[in-house]
């Protein structure tokens, strides 16, 4: 029986084919690099959110996410306003079209998952539910 983690690596690269391959993905931004994706995914996420926000989730230094940050908004994919209750901190926000990017991408992913979960009865996927959420909790 194969390990666990080859397990995985095969059920990640299956999806990850159908995703990259389906017509219905988001193509509107395709010289973004994957670590940009990562991050424009996690500003998703987040919505409007604060550097300190985005650098902890993102697990990286406050220098690290400035950096970032100051790409995106050279580029025009955050607006940045200020608090109006305290000058010291600004709020981010991904623009209209990368947000519509990341709804179609995250909504096909959820499509794509469904779908290879399909082979599953309603218990089992609940089950299945479950313990990925045991295990992401673990790791946040």
């Amino acid at each position: 029986m194969p390990s666990i983690a080859k397990q995985f690596a095969e059920l990640y690269d299956k999806a990850l084919i159908r995703f990259q391959n389906s017509s219905l993905r988001s193509t509107d931004f395709p010289d973004l690099s994957a670590n940009e994706e990562h991050y424009i995914d996690l500003l998703y996420d987040l919505g409007k959110t604060t550097l300190t926000a985005f650098s902890r989730k993102a697990k990286i230094s406050k220098p690290a996410a400035t950096r970032i940050i100051h790409s995106f908004l050279d580029k025009g994919y955050l607006s940045k306003t200020p608090s109006q209750t305290d000058k010291r901190v600004s709020y981010l926000e991904l623009n209209a079209e990368l947000q519509e990017h990341c709804r179609k991408n995250l909504e096909l992913a959820d499509t794509i998952f469904l779908d290879m979960l399909s082979v599953l009865d309603e218990k089992e996927r609940k089950q299945l539910a479950y313990l990925i959420n045991k295990v992401n909790k673990e790791f946040r």
